[in-house]
């Protein structure tokens, strides 16, 4: 089996791996690279191999970063199956649609600028239509059912407990057991499962993401987030809190229900302005099945996401208005890297407001407008336009799905029960994978980081 690691190689977007067994090639992701927009172009519009000789792809969980490049590997050439679970797919046709319909207006407007100037018009990385018709693709399977993609692997999917059907994906061929953990999830979080273990493998694909570092508490982040609503109150703020619409959003409205149960929410409104949010709850309570028991049982008894001062805003005239509202009030949006969708347009009417306060809740990778926000940049660019940042910044990476370095040893740990023997680290900046690599080293294990284009044969 020959391998090579093309992206989430020494970063974290774009998750790509070429697989080839036999003559034929088969992908685990194909995500959407996120950074500076000429680099992200660059990365994400070709692929170092022929997409038509793609056979399969298996896809570990729905996020962007693993899933967003899909519908440009189909339109490309690649006409085989995109394996993933019944929520992966239901997550992911409403992601894709959502990262095409993104592009068209983004581009729409980039290019109107673009004429002003004299520039020619470019073109979005894929269309709707283009996502329709990789939808057509993705083809379900369950949880620990063994299938082939190409003749001789062996493929199972056990929970990642990262997102709603997020998989680790054990790969198996000529005696050899091959584990990715595509994202690796906490555990002890709210709503969904814990990390399966998988032992007796030969060798492990691991993200690395929070290799370095150990999280809080997630009890901690849920008295911290009381905190800031509480001064938040006392000045009468706008709360603006850029959240994924996969996972942190759910979780963030599980720790918002359990403080408007204490009295800690009242009288300040909560809006979710993200339309992919909403419809992205409405998978979660269709997947009842990925649960842990005691969402399960609120789940049985009542709404699990939902609660009086809550609003799903539907509209983009309901979005609007909420710029001629007074605060205090919270105002969760996507996307979680400020990058696009409608978090940009109440960063661009909030951002300069000293009362203000801006959460970021998640990783914010090189080159994206949260990154630079959190770093503490004065003043950021949005949509071609310059902005003071004049609004308190907070950071809460307590609430990460992805396992930390602490975490991913322990995983490492279950697994190595003599069989194991080497350790790719992915899905990583390099000070993050050279401190987890550090660590799984002293478990006498052999660890390489690499780079983009590496090939290895195991």
């Amino acid at each position: 089996m020959d391998i090579t690691f093309i992206g989430a190689a020494r970063t974290v977007t774009g998750s790509l791996h070429l697989f080839e067994y036999k003559n034929q090639k088969f992908l685990l992701e194909c995500g959407m690279f996120q950074g500076h927009r000429e680099e992200a172009e660059r990365i994400n519009s070709t692929f170092p191999f022929k997409p038509k000789d793609i056979k399969s792809v298996m896809l570990s969980h729905a996020h962007i970063d693993h899933s967003g490049n899909l519908p440009n590997l189909a339109r490309r050439g690649f006409t085989g199956p995109v394996y993933c679970t019944g929520a992966t797919k239901d997550i992911t046709s409403l992601l894709l649609l959502d990262s095409a319909k993104i592009q068209e207006y983004d581009f729409e407007y980039l290019n109107k600028k673009r004429a002003e100037k004299g520039l020619l018009p470019k073109e979005p990385l894929y269309t709707m239509a283009d996502a329709e018709n990789t939808l057509k693709q993705l083809e379900v399977v369950e949880y620990n059912n063994t299938f082939e993609p190409i003749p001789g692997v062996r493929v199972t999917f056990r929970d990642a407990g990262h997102i709603l059907g997020s998989s680790v994906i054990l790969i198996e061929a000529d005696g050899k057991r091959i584990l990715f953990s595509g994202d690796l999830g906490r555990k002890g979080m709210p709503i969904i499962k814990d990390p399966a273990k998988v032992e007796d493998i030969d060798c492990m694909i691991l993200e690395s993401t929070y290799g370095g570092r150990q999280h809080e508490s997630f009890e901690r982040m849920q008295d911290e987030l009381k905190t800031l609503i509480e001064e938040g109150k006392r000045n009468h703020s706008k709360i603006i809190i850029p959240a994924f619409a996969v996972e942190r959003t759910q979780l963030l409205v599980t720790i918002l229900k359990n403080l408007y149960d204490e009295g800690a929410l009242k009288d300040i409104p909560v809006y979710i302005d993200s339309p992919l949010a909403t419809n992205v709850t409405d998978v979660f309570r269709r997947h009842p099945e990925c649960f842990d028991k005691e969402t399960l049982k609120i789940f049985t008894e009542g709404d699990p996401f939902n609660f009086p001062n809550l609003q799903y805003v539907a509209d983009t005239d309901e979005s609007k208005s909420l710029n001629d509202k007074s605060g205090p009030m919270i105002i969760m949006s996507a996307s979680g890297m400020c990058e696009g969708g409608r978090v940009t347009h109440h960063l661009i009417h909030n951002i300069s407001n000293e009362n203000n306060m801006i959460i970021l809740t998640g990783f914010q990778a090189r080159g994206t407008l949260g990154r630079k926000i959190l770093e503490g940049d004065t003043k950021v660019r949005i949509f071609n336009d310059e902005f003071d940042v004049c609004a308190k910044i907070y950071f809460m990476g307590g609430l990460s799905a992805h396992a930390d370095g602490d975490d991913l040893l322990q995983y490492v740990k279950d697994a190595a029960n003599g069989r194991l023997k080497k350790v790719y680290l992915v899905h990583g900046e390099i000070e993050e994978a050279q401190a987890l690599q550090q660590k799984i080293k002293n478990l006498d294990l052999e660890v390489d980081i690499p780079q983009s284009r590496t090939q290895v044969s195991i």
